[in-house]
């Protein structure tokens, strides 16, 4: 009976302590499926994170190629320098820039300067032309380039320029630029052109310059502009009036007497002597002399060759290879 009551007693006891490991166990699966739901969400948190963050690139991404087209457009719409063979640090460029405008105030001209290591093919010269038909729709102008694809420093001069950029200042320009980029100065090359070129616009005279196309031989006066001012038509109107005036004042004055009854008598006071002479003709010489033909320069002034690019504007200067 003892026996019975001990078994009986460790049963009991035994289902408690069953009882008791159970809610345990269910607490820590239910604790372990929370982990496991928190850990699954904290998952897909960051993956949302990490979306958000790879949006964010893309976006920044967006934004950058948006802001490099705007600098893009900028460029094409307002060329004045352009450094496409990367020869200029930004305080060069930016010194270079501000002398071009300063030039674009002073003369009225459209300014440019460019570098390139690129030239598509095309020789120094045709490329600097074509650049600047492409970027300026002013008639009027100057460029300044340095190609180290051709390895050449171009200047081309465009519209009323033509007249100041002559053959002589090409060369001015052309040596002033070939000294600093063969140091390797290309900030002081175009620097060193442009200053030659402000020169040319000061100390020459252009109304007496003139221009002589290379292909056809074909030489342009500069067009003087001739126009007379209400002032000055005024002025000589006034002038013309006093002179006319006095004139006719100093006429009267002095032939007054001589309105009256008064007669000259020319039969009382008049004389007349004839005498007969006559001519021979003894001898005749001819002299022939050969007069040479003027020339478009013969009016003086300095020559700006000039050519016709494949824009269709003519231009004077040149380049030269370093």
């Amino acid at each position: 009976m003892k026996l019975l009551k001990r078994r009986l007693a460790l049963a009991f006891l035994l289902c408690m302590v069953i009882f008791c490991m159970v809610p345990v166990q269910a607490q820590g699966k239910v604790q372990l499926a929370d982990q496991a739901g928190q850990t699954e969400e904290n998952a897909q948190q960051a993956g949302q994170t990490e979306e958000k963050v790879q949006l964010a690139d893309q976006a920044g991404q967006t934004e950058e190629k948006v802001q490099l087209a705007d600098q893009a457009g900028q460029t094409e719409e307002n060329a004045q320098l352009t450094d496409q063979a990367g020869l200029l640090s930004v305080t060069e460029a930016k010194e270079v820039e501000r002398r071009l405008a300063e030039l674009e105030g002073r003369t009225g001209w459209e300014f440019m300067a460019l570098t390139t290591d690129d030239a598509g093919g095309e020789d120094a010269t045709s490329y600097a032309e074509s650049w600047f038909d492409r970027y300026t729709a002013n008639d009027d102008g100057v460029i300044c380039a340095i190609d180290m694809d051709n390895r050449e420093i171009v200047v081309r001069a465009f519209g009323e320029a033509r007249y100041y950029i002559t053959d002589n200042r090409t060369e001015r320009i052309l040596d002033a630029g070939y000294e600093a980029v063969s140091e390797e100065k290309y900030a002081a090359t175009l620097q060193a052109m442009l200053d030659e070129v402000e020169d040319a616009y000061q100390n020459e005279n252009a109304s007496k310059n003139y221009l002589q196309d290379e292909d056809t031989g074909e030489v342009i006066r500069h067009p003087r502009k001739k126009s007379i001012t209400l002032s000055e038509i005024l002025i000589a109107l006034g002038l013309a009036v006093a002179a006319g005036g006095g004139a006719i004042c100093g006429i009267f004055g002095k032939y007054r007497l001589k309105f009256g009854g008064y007669k000259y008598p020319i039969e009382k006071n008049g004389r007349v002597n004839l005498t007969a002479k006559e001519d021979r003709l003894v001898n005749s010489f001819v002299t022939r002399r050969h007069i040479p033909k003027q020339t478009g320069s013969s009016g003086g002034g300095s020559r700006s060759t000039v050519h016709t690019g494949s824009g269709g504007r003519s231009s004077s200067g040149g380049s030269r290879k370093f």
